[in-house]
Parts: structure tokens; sequence; C-alpha cells
């Protein structure tokens, strides 16, 4: 089955690479799009996905906010933060951050998805580690 991708940011231009990086490496994926993080939340409620790629800095809720509302709702996906804040590590992992991935290394998204996605399928696999 293709993976199908939720991305959550409410930047046009950084929406538009982070779905060209993930298509080049999951080429038959489908890839979603909300502009924050309620309507994040409303497509999460409403199907399952391979993996949650979210920003930091969104309006209304940021991506920390986002990513502790997912877990709230027991779903354990892998989820990648990219953001241009370089101190956000520690409250990324404690808030259920897989992977952190600092805005000038955009081009890696879809292999470190990939990489993510083989952890959380390995079987006794802890990816929060």
């Amino acid at each position: 089955m293709p993976e199908r991708f939720l991305i959550v940011d409410d930047d046009a231009d950084s929406t538009f690479l982070a779905r060209r990086n993930l298509l080049t490496v999951f080429p038959a994926a489908t890839v979603e799009h909300a502009l924050s993080g309620q309507a994040a939340l409303d497509l999460l409620h409403a199907g399952d996905y391979t993996a949650v790629i979210t920003d930091y800095r969104m309006p209304w809720m940021d991506g920390l906010t986002l990513v502790r509302r997912i877990r709230e709702l027991n779903l354990h996906m892998p989820i990648v933060m990219r953001t241009a804040m370089e101190d956000l590590e520690n409250a990324a992992r404690a808030a259920g951050v897989d992977y952190v991935l600092p805005w000038f290394r955009w081009r890696e998204l879809g292999e470190v998805v990939k990489e993510l996605l083989q952890c959380h399928s390995t079987p006794g696999s802890d990816s929060h580690s």
C-alpha cells in the first residue's frame, strides 16, 4: 500500500519543497497538506497517515503543541519537525517528535522519513530513544 503523508505548514514554498522531496523517495505516495495544527488534527481524525511532517512556527498552534495533541490521540506514526530554531531538539523530543530536521537540511527530508519508517517497522524498535 502506498504511503500517505501529511505536511503541516503555513508556508507554501516550504510545503512545495517538502512534497517534492517526499515524492522523490516515495513516488507512489499521497501527500496531503494542512495549513494549521487544527486542520491537521481534523485530517488525522479522518484517516491514517504513514508519517507527519510539521513546521514548528505556525499561527494559532505551534508544531510542539500539535505533536503533543497527536500523541495524546495515541497515534504512533513517525513525526518529523522542520525548524529554523536551533535549540528545539530537547523540547521536540519530549513532545514526541521522532526527528528534528533543521531548515538548511531540507533536501534530506525524504531519506529521513524513509529511515524512520524502517525503524518503526522493525519489531521491538523504539524510535524515541
